[in-house]
């Protein structure tokens, strides 16, 4: 008798959990909330950093025009 209840309250266990991940929901409660990366501008002598003095190319300013236009003037 206690093998049949070990192997019922494992059954109900394993559909409770099963019922929980089916819902889209947890048993170990939220996840924990990670912190976003701080964007900060590349160290200097990085290779994608923007030179001052030289000037941006006519693709490049191109690209630039591209960005910086509102999403519906792009074209």
């Amino acid at each position: 008798m206690r093998i049949v209840n070990k192997v019922l309250r494992e059954i109900y266990h394993s559909l409770t959990a099963a019922g929980w991940i089916w819902l889209g929901m947890s048993t170990l409660g939220p996840p924990p909330v990670r912190p976003e990366p701080s964007l900060h501008e590349p160290p200097q002598g990085h290779p994608e950093r923007l030179r001052p003095d030289i000037a941006l190319t006519t693709t490049e300013l191109a690209l630039q025009k591209q960005l910086m236009a509102p999403i519906g003037d792009q074209w």
